[in-house]
């Protein structure tokens, strides 16, 4: 029987991945050297967001590098597909700062619109999560438009009025109205009265004139 010598060959560990989580959402991803977030409303929340989060990195990355940031115009962002045709590329001063990712049934955004970068120097684990949380708390104090931590429209409680049990009960009672056929017949009576005091005072002889003041 022929043995044969192989060298001993490491299994390169898996790339990292984790959920980025805030309480009980989801708001973002690791995976590998990419960093990603989730739950903007369009693709303009997403694209903005990318901007904020690519702006971070870069400044963390030079203040540890000892680099200087690389100079880029304030210009509207703008969206490319990308080579392959299968990715949306955002680009700002027409430099590459990220990649869109759109809602799909197997997009980690999930019903949402998202986007990642990715970060250009190796880092271990920590620093990954470190870099990963100063995006995050950068996107949250920026003011960029965020759909996932929209308030959501307040809800009108139907309004409840306590009553004492008197009040309660007398509420149950039916109001008695005025009836009708007396309300009509108002107006006739009191004709028929103003009619026959002017009978009277015809047969007692009275004038208006009576009923002025004599001079003495």
């Amino acid at each position: 029987m022929t043995t044969q010598l192989m060298p001993d060959m490491l299994a390169h560990p898996p790339p990292f991945e984790m959920d980025l989580m805030d309480a009980d959402r989801v708001v973002g991803w690791i995976s590998g050297d990419t960093i990603g977030f989730r739950g903007f409303q369009d693709e303009t929340e997403a694209t903005h967001a990318a901007w904020v989060a690519h702006r971070t990195l870069a400044r963390r990355l030079a203040r540890t590098h000892g680099t200087r940031l690389v100079p880029i115009d304030i210009e509207p962002l703008a969206l490319k597909r990308s080579d392959a045709g299968d990715t949306d590329v955002i680009l700002a001063s027409n430099r590459p700062i990220g990649t869109l990712v759109r809602p799909a049934r197997d997009s980690r955004a999930g019903d949402s619109f998202g986007f990642e970068i990715a970060v250009p120097s190796p880092m271990p684990e920590f620093q990954l999560r470190g870099v990963a949380y100063l995006i995050y708390r950068t996107l949250r104090k920026s003011g960029v438009r965020w759909a996932i931590w929209r308030p959501d429209p307040p809800m009108r409680a139907p309004r409840v009025v306590e009553t004492t049990g008197e009040v309660a009960h007398g509420a149950h009672k039916p109001v008695r109205s005025r009836p009708r056929a007396w309300t009509l017949a108002g107006s006739p009576l009191r004709w028929l009265g103003h009619r026959l005091r002017l009978t009277t005072d015809m047969v007692r002889g009275a004038s208006p004139l009576d009923r002025t003041p004599h001079s003495r």
